[in-house]
């Protein structure tokens, strides 16, 4: 059963969202913080999985995202400060989730922009849950994250908040689609099940320009994020599952994804990871995603607290 929620954001918006229950007592909670230029409703099969196994499930769209977006044409604008209102939004869920169940183990599972967004999450609020999933996450040199900052600032100063950047979208994910041979689409590289990339490109929510403040902002905090080790409330030894297909392109095809695990084995994380021969970006939407499903449902099920 799928039931809608909504809280006002900072005075500014409301964020809509969705609890998926039944009738019964959970054995777990996830929350999901989805991704860049997509829904939360894409999410929807995932969530009915886990349902069927015990495991309650919240999510939200984030700002400048789906129906929480004031418009189409705001879509991808996040607004002043937009990051940390963000990561402001999911702690509020998080903490609804606490609330409304408050002896059952809460885990957190962010994909692509929103694995980063709960990388962010963990510096800050970790002891708020029992364990993290990150799908299709990776790590970016200080270069490219400086260029990007400083290309994206460039547009802001001439062109406006608002103004929708096909400039940064090319330097951001032009490259992509290189190394799949007899791409049909421009989002080939999210998966390779071919029905759905041709609903992502339909769905008038999913794939569109991003504002270049966008991308100034998500530059920035991704900065701080990749390379400030100050963990201010660590969970000791927090369990960490990293997903992601060794065609990611975002993952560096693998390479970005041994980084991160290797960064939070280091800063005491317990961590897992798992990559899919011949998955791309979006492993909850791939071919085998039956199998994603049930490693995700064995890995929080084996360590409820």
């Amino acid at each position: 059963m799928r039931q809608s929620y909504e809280f006002d954001s900072f005075g500014e918006l409301s964020i809509k969202g969705y609890k998926w229950t039944d009738s019964g007592e959970p054995t777990a909670i996830l929350v999901i913080s989805h991704g860049m230029a997509e829904t939360i409703e894409r999410y929807d099969a995932f969530a009915g999985f886990l349902v069927e196994n015990g495991i309650f499930v919240y999510g939200h769209s984030h700002r400048g995202h789906g129906q929480t977006a004031e418009s189409m044409e705001h879509l991808g604008y996040l607004g002043e400060n937009g990051w940390f209102k963000m990561k402001e939004d999911l702690r509020r869920v998080v903490e609804m989730a606490r609330t409304e169940y408050s002896e059952i183990p809460i885990f957190l599972l962010g994909h692509s922009m929103g694995s980063f967004l709960a990388r962010d999450f963990l510096l800050d609020y970790s002891y708020l849950i029992s364990g993290v999933i990150l799908s299709g996450t990776g790590y970016f040199s200080k270069f490219e994250l400086n260029l990007g900052k400083f290309l994206a600032q460039s547009e802001v100063n001439r062109k406006g908040i608002y103004y929708k950047s096909d400039r940064m979208t090319k330097i951001s994910f032009g490259t992509y689609n290189k190394k799949i041979k007899g791409s049909q689409t421009d989002f080939d590289w999210l998966s390779r099940d071919a029905e759905v990339v041709k609903e992502y490109i339909e769905d008038p929510y999913c794939g569109q320009t991003h504002p270049a403040s966008f991308y100034l902002e998500f530059m920035t905090n991704l900065y701080r994020i990749l390379y400030t080790d100050l963990f201010k409330n660590l969970k000791d030894n927090l369990r960490m599952y990293i997903i992601s297909g060794d065609s990611d392109p975002v993952g560096q095809y693998g390479k970005g994804v041994r980084k991160t695990a290797r960064y939070y084995r280091d800063n005491g994380f317990d961590v897992s990871m798992k990559l899919y021969e011949g998955g791309r970006h979006e492993m909850l939407n791939e071919l085998n995603r039956k199998e994603v499903f049930e490693d995700i449902l064995n890995w929080i099920q084996s360590g409820r607290e």
